[in-house]
């Protein structure tokens, strides 16, 4: 156990140095990485919920391709074997994603509730990154419960970072940190107003179909009502003419 913990540590801490140094600015991505991350970063931060089913799906195949490299390797896997395993694990993977909603939705909040706590912690050491996949882990099972509300949070504060932190790389003040996250805020904030607002708009054209169908209906009901009392008293004029002419029978029999 303290062998795996070890090794655990020192990837971690291999890792840790690498982002240190993407933070720090010395490691800087061309001009076409950082504007095609904007781009992304921006779609995921405004139409996050829209673009739900798609980024699930992308989510599930990754994570699917990381299980089947993992279950590979376990197994001491090599060559083609290899490959099927890691296509196997996308696949399945992916599919669970697209066609299970509730699962796919699962994935993408772990998987962004993750990178964005990383993103604002920035763990150096097993513990950390356990803190941060517990709290990806509890977004996650809540996102179940209230698919909407955290989606559009975790995907709008997922693509915020995304692309302030590239538009601050982009701008040449990658070195400056709190110009990242100040360009991170603010498009997150933007994000999540907005897509509250289109999801806002959506309920209520949803309600409004909703009333005229219902509107429809009652007048439907009116119209059958008024048609049934119409009946109605056409059957008592009937009945009552009929009374009528029985009485004048009655009348001129007597008379006779």
């Amino acid at each position: 156990m303290d062998e795996v913990m070890s090794m655990g540590n020192e990837l971690i801490g291999k890792v840790g140095d690498n982002s240190s140094i993407f933070l720090a600015g010395t490691y800087r991505p061309s001009m076409a990485a950082l504007i095609v991350t904007i781009v992304v970063g921006l779609l995921i931060c405004l139409f996050g919920l829209k673009l739900m089913r798609l980024l699930a799906a992308v989510v599930g195949f990754v994570l699917g391709a990381a299980a089947g490299v993992a279950a590979a390797v376990a197994m001491g896997l090599t060559g083609t074997t290899f490959l099927i395993a890691v296509l196997a694990g996308a696949v399945i993977i992916g599919l669970l994603s697209i066609f299970l909603r509730r699962i796919g939705i699962f994935l993408l909040v772990l998987c962004y509730g993750f990178g964005v706590c990383a993103a604002v912690i920035h763990p150096s050491s097993m513990i950390m990154y356990i803190i941060c996949l517990g709290i990806a882990v509890v977004l996650a099972v809540l996102s179940v419960l209230y698919i909407e509300p955290i989606v559009v949070v975790v995907t709008g504060i997922s693509g915020g970072l995304c692309a302030g932190m590239a538009a601050a790389s982009l701008m040449g003040m990658e070195k400056n940190i709190l110009v990242g996250y100040g360009i991170s805020i603010v498009l997150a904030v933007a994000g999540i107003i907005v897509q509250f607002m289109m999801h806002s708009r959506k309920i209520g054209k949803k309600e409004e179909v909703y009333s005229k169908k219902v509107k429809e209906e009652v007048s439907r009901e009116s119209e059958v009502e008024k048609a049934r009392m119409i009946l109605e008293e056409d059957e008592e004029d009937e009945v009552s003419a009929q009374e009528e002419s029985d009485d004048d029978i009655e009348i001129i029999e007597e008379d006779i």
